[in-house]
């Protein structure tokens, strides 16, 4: 009778046993940041997700994930550089091409996640090109030694791959256009960008008439939509205290908080007043802006030598213009501004190239 309880409480813990074991199920997942594009010379961040959706934790220097990128476009930098490791997870092995890590202390629970970040650098132009991570395994004990798969492994979900294209450096933003106007008597700045591969956001400042003392009206953000032309709009409701003529500048900022100036552009506010402002005069980079206020019906501007041949002409808006003066000789033109109720503005043009 006692051999028989005790097989019965033998069978009974066994049984305990087995349904305390569980499966686990890690699954791996693989993200550049940025689209994966990424200019010669520069880092960009690998994001690797690994899950568990098994019924069982992960236990510790169990699972051994290796990513292995292209080696011919881009290099893993070195250890002491990785520093987007969760806590308890440790470097095993890092050529340059292939970097294998390990959960170490880490125990990941059912149906969790760990979010990983490895550290490339571009060495070459080329890609779009293929970078694999894949989960293997280790023996529970350290992370230095293999071991098997565990149970309940779907090999399905063990590989995972993205991809990398490195471009020529630098990688400027391209502001493809870039004006202001007036719209209800408040200055509108409208740009349009493409390749905002590293640029993170836009400052709108502001000057008195002669550039001095440059104020931060405001931060638009960047959507970093890379090759995609996107559209800029941004109006200053805050001009009561200035005089009539404003200057206006975009500070475009890239992530890593290297930035550059657009063009100076002016606006005139008076909106009771017809009044003009030329800017830059001397022109010196192939573009002449003319701001406009208070015209009305069709406005036009005439550019002509100082002996009355007329060079160009273009029509004009309320607000700021641009003039291609492109293959226009140095020297010096008059620009005349004319609308269809007799207001007309003469202004002496300097040109140097």
């Amino acid at each position: 009778m006692k051999k028989f309880k005790f097989q019965i409480a033998f069978l009974s813990l066994l049984i305990v046993s087995i349904t305390t074991i569980g499966q686990v199920n890690p699954t791996m997942g693989v993200l550049p940041a940025n689209s994966g594009i990424v200019a010669v010379g520069s880092t960009l961040d690998l994001q690797i997700t690994v899950g568990n959706t098994g019924s069982s934790s992960i236990p510790a220097n169990k699972i051994r994930p290796v990513i292995t990128v292209p080696n011919l476009i881009v290099t893993l930098l070195p250890n002491v550089q990785q520093t987007g490791l969760p806590v308890g997870w440790s470097i095993v092995t890092n050529d340059g091409t292939q970097i294998r890590i390990c959960n170490g202390t880490d125990v990941i629970p059912s149906n969790a996640n760990r979010t990983i970040f490895i550290k490339v650098i571009a060495i070459a132009v080329g890609g779009p090109s293929t970078f694999v991570g894949q989960i293997t395994f280790g023996s529970a004990t350290t992370c230095a030694n293999a071991g098997p798969t565990v149970t309940g492994n779907n090999t399905a979900d063990d590989n995972a791959t993205s991809t990398i294209t490195v471009i020529a450096a630098p990688v400027p933003l391209t502001l493809l256009t870039f004006s202001a106007s007036l719209y209800k008597c408040e200055p509108t700045l409208n740009w349009v960008t493409e390749s905002e591969i590293n640029t993170d956001r836009f400052e709108i400042e502001r000057s008195n008439a002669n550039g001095n003392d440059w104020k931060s009206l405001g931060t638009v953000p960047a959507t970093g939509s890379g090759s995609i032309k996107t559209n800029y709009s941004f109006t200053d409701n805050n001009t009561t205290i200035l005089t009539d003529k404003i200057l206006y500048r975009l500070k475009m900022l890239d992530k890593d908080g290297k930035f550059k100036y657009s063009k100076i552009l002016p606006v005139l506010v008076n909106c009771n007043v017809a009044r003009v402002s030329v800017y830059p005069n001397p022109v010196v980079d192939e573009r002449l802006y003319v701001s406009i206020t208070g015209t009305a019906g069709f406005t036009e501007a005439t550019l002509m030598s100082v002996s009355g041949q007329v060079i160009l002409k273009a029509k004009m808006i309320n607000g700021t213009n641009s003039i291609n003066i492109t293959g226009i000789a140095d020297g010096i033109y008059v620009l005349s501004i004319k609308d269809e109720k007799g207001f007309q503005h003469n202004t002496k043009v300097v040109v140097k190239h």
